[in-house]
C-alpha cells in the first residue's frame, strides 16, 4: 500500500475500510482532517509523524462524511 491507495480509501472506501487503513510507511494509525471551506485535507500518521496535505479536492471524502455521521449518532445517544 502507498499514499495513493490511502487516498483512494479515504475518498471512496467503506467505513470499515477507512477504520482499517494504516500508514504505508510505518503501519501506524492515521488521523484525517478535511477543511470544506478550502476543500483541502490532511493525513497525519500518529506513529512516524508523516504528513500528507492536499488542496482543491473535487468532492468531500467519505472519511469526513462518516466522521460527521458518528458525531451525530453520539449526540443522539
Amino acid at each position: 500500500m502507498n499514499w495513493d491507495d490511502v487516498d483512494d480509501i479515504l475518498f471512496d472506501g467503506t467505513e470499515e475500510e477507512i477504520d482499517a487503513v494504516k500508514c504505508p510507511e510505518c503501519g501506524g494509525d492515521l488521523k484525517f482532517s478535511y477543511f470544506p471551506k478550502t476543500r483541502s485535507r490532511e493525513i497525519l500518521c500518529l506513529g512516524c509523524g508523516a504528513i500528507v496535505r492536499a488542496h482543491g479536492t473535487h468532492y468531500e471524502p467519505n472519511f469526513s462524511l462518516f466522521a460527521r455521521n458518528r458525531l451525530n449518532r453520539e449526540a443522539i445517544a
